[in-house]
């Protein structure tokens, strides 16, 4: 009885340990010597510097504590079949600020196609990994078309959140560098 209730929930953990998940980045940048509000001010400017308009981008500020806001990128297939996928991955940006550090993540990347075609191509959340079966996600996946298109969209989605969060992360952080040696210099 005992090895039955084990084997059932080491079952039930490894199925959990496995199950595919929204795709989300996070990253601390250290400046050692730099109080949470300095940072959380440096981090305004960057955001103002690189979105054309960061009144629009920032939703949420709780001063020298946490930024939050939305940001986009673009997403080009050239594939013609695939083509009608090409649209934007939306994105959500949170930055938390500590004395001499900052966690910057990134997360709830959900797309949005361009315009609308013969099919379902509004692809939803991009997901941290794909199973061998999609069919295992339920919901739309149940459908053998939308998997296949998932499968390819999935292939030119993820490389476009991985460079966003790669780009966006080194900016701030040689940003906040830059900015930080520079300070005094005028």
């Amino acid at each position: 009885m005992n090895k039955t209730l084990v084997t059932f929930l080491l079952a039930i953990t490894c199925i959990g340990c496995f199950a595919q998940k929204p795709l989300s980045y996070s990253i601390v940048i250290d400046k050692k010597g730099a109080d949470a509000q300095t940072l959380y001010d440096l981090t305004r400017n960057w955001f103002a510097q690189t979105y054309h308009n960061s009144e629009a981008v920032l939703q949420d500020q709780n001063s020298g504590k946490e930024l939050t806001g939305r940001g986009t990128a673009i997403l080009e297939i050239s594939k013609l079949t695939y083509s009608g996928m090409s649209g934007y991955i939306d994105y959500l940006i949170d930055v938390q600020f500590k004395d001499g550090r900052l966690k910057f993540s990134m997360n709830s990347f959900n797309h949005r196609p361009e315009k609308k075609v013969m099919y379902d191509n509004a692809m939803g959340a991009v997901l941290d990994s794909l199973p061998e079966d999609l069919k295992t996600l339920g919901g739309r996946f149940e459908k053998s078309s939308y998997r296949m298109y998932y499968r390819h969209f999935y292939e030119y989605a993820k490389p476009v959140c991985d460079n966003t969060f790669i780009k966006l992360s080194q900016s701030l952080k040689e940003f906040i560098e830059k900015r930080e040696a520079t300070k005094d210099d005028w």
